[in-house]
Order: C-alpha cells, then structure tokens, then sequence
C-alpha cells in the first residue's frame, strides 16, 4: 500500500497526557520526540518510555517515528527500535557520518530485537543551512532513507538568522532544492504550499485546511503538526474530493476513446486532455484509493484498540 501521511502530531515522549491520547486523534502518522522537546537532564529517562509510547500511540493505526538527537545516536536508537516502531527522524541532521552512524545501529538493534532487518526507515532532517548545502550527500548516505524532513520551519529561521511569521517565504530556495531531490531520487518530501500566516498559530484548523488543500494541489502529500485541532483539516485538505475524483475518471474515460481513435490530444469540455492531464489523472485516483485504504485501516485498527481497552475496564 502506499504510504499515507496527509496528517501527523509530534509530541514530546515525556509528556503523558499528549502521548496516551494521541491515539484517538485519527492521525496518519506520529512522531515521539527525544529531542528538542525533551530538556537534557530528560533524556534518559524519556528513553525509557519509548518502547511503551510506541505501543500506546499505535492503537489508532498511524505509522510512529521516533525522533532522535545527533548528539546521542547510539543511545537513541537503542531506545527506540521496538516492533511497531516505522521510522527513525535524526533532528539537526548534519554529516554522512552520522548518517551511517544511525544506519549501523538501527541495524544492530534490528538483529538484537528481531526485527525484519531493513525494516526500519531513516529520515534526515538536514534544517539548517549547513544541513542543506550537505543535502545531496545526506540523502544517499543510506538506503533506508526514503524521505526527509521539512527545509523550512523554527530551527531554519535560526540558522538563517530571520523571522517566522512575516508573509515573506524566506525558505522558497531550500525547500524547492528538497522537492526537486526528493522527486529525482523518488523519495517523499514535505512539499508544503506557503500560504500567508503571521500569527503563529499551531491551532489554527481553517489555516491548516488552506493549507493543505494547496498543497495537494501543488502535489504535494505529506503533512504534520503540533495540535490535535489541525489534524481532521489536514486530512481533509489532503484527500481528493469526490468532485475531483468523478473528474479524473472522466478524464481517463475520454483518453480511452481517444486512444482508440488513435489520437494524441483531444477537447473534453473546455480543456485539452493530453498525456499530462492523463498522468494527473492516474496519480489523483492512485492517490485517492491509498487514503481511502488508510482511512479503513485507521478505522479498524481504532474499533479493535477501544474493544481491548473495553474488555481490559471489565
């Protein structure tokens, strides 16, 4: 099935009120902090509740990361490889080396635990400039990286020296740098549309919808945050409608006509259908039926969690 992931919180791991909930949000995908969230004197405790955090956030039928420290490679990936586990995000990913640091424990980790070996992702986060001028390099240190982390956000500006929240895109270069790797190597990248916002506001749910309905337009698929209120827009935003979806299947209807009329090109209401609406058309519908197949996962996975938990309170 191909990978969905329109919508996903991230959440310090040693918070348990956002941990033990975060399973009834009907998230894609979450993310369990180790390290920006988690303060230093933290960290070793928080270790140990990775591999019960994992099994809690679970129940909803999401994917789960954890996200780890460059600082602390080893000891993060020995807390963090568990069944159930999907992926592995290094914060502040700088060098190749620590890329095949991470690479080589992860798969010590899988032999010691079990694990189908290769089956744990990686994903850089090269957010920071120097992240991105290494990015070419970061992205091929390992063949368990299939995406990579947003160029853009709170650690950027910092390493950019610039504001947020100003209506201006200072991240418009490194972010199409990220998307037009990413699509040459065909690896995921949260392509995200850049659409005004001066406030801030990881709340906001009519921002997020906005959002993520131009990303997908965009082409864009992936998408996070750091609220539950923005988790429903997000998928919304990112899950074809029916309109369009009745719209590609009419798109394809026509091109077969066309096709057997042996025709390169032809006029369907007011637009030319050529190989390139083809092609959108084709990917809308793909798109479309992996959200729909998440969706009923989600679903399935959320209705047996809430029996067993039913069960348990009996």
């Amino acid at each position: 099935m191909r990978q969905v992931h329109r919508s996903g919180l991230t959440m310090p791991i040693n918070n348990p009120r956002f941990v033990n909930a975060a399973w009834t949000r009907g998230c894609d995908g979450f993310t369990l902090d180790l390290q920006d969230s988690v303060p230093q004197a933290q960290k070793a405790h928080a270790r140990t509740l990775v591999q019960q955090a994992i099994q809690n956030v679970a129940q909803g039928g999401g994917e789960v990361q954890v996200r780890i420290n460059q600082a602390h490679i080893e000891a993060d990936v020995e807390a963090s490889v568990w069944p159930g586990l999907s992926s592995l995000n290094m914060g502040h990913t700088l060098t190749v080396d620590q890329v095949r640091l991470m690479e080589a424990s992860v798969a010590r980790m899988e032999r010691e635990r079990g694990l189908r070996p290769g089956s744990i992702e990686i994903e850089v986060s090269p957010d920071s400039v120097l992240g991105t001028v290494a990015l070419e390099e970061l992205v091929d240190a390992s063949p368990r990286i299939t995406s990579f982390g947003s160029l853009g956000g709170y650690d950027y500006a910092l390493s950019l020296g610039v504001e947020m929240f100003t209506g201006v895109d200072a991240f418009f270069y490194p972010r199409g740098l990220g998307s037009l790797l990413s699509r040459a190597r065909r690896k995921d990248f949260p392509l995200t549309a850049q659409t005004p916002d001066t406030s801030g506001s990881v709340s906001n749910a009519e921002h997020a919808f906005r959002q993520a309905e131009a990303t997908r337009k965009l082409g864009g698929r992936r998408g996070g945050g750091l609220h539950p209120n923005v988790v429903e827009p997000m998928n919304r935003g990112l899950t074809p409608p029916p309109e369009e979806v009745e719209d590609a299947e009419r798109v394809l209807a026509f091109w077969q006509e066309l096709d057997e009329k042996q025709e390169a090109e032809g006029v369907l209401g007011d637009r030319v259908v050529d190989r390139y609406e083809v092609a959108r058309a084709r990917e809308l519908l793909e798109w479309a039926k992996a959200c729909e197949a998440m969706d009923g996962h989600k679903q399935r996975t959320l209705a047996r969690s809430r029996a067993r938990q039913a069960a348990a309170e009996c």
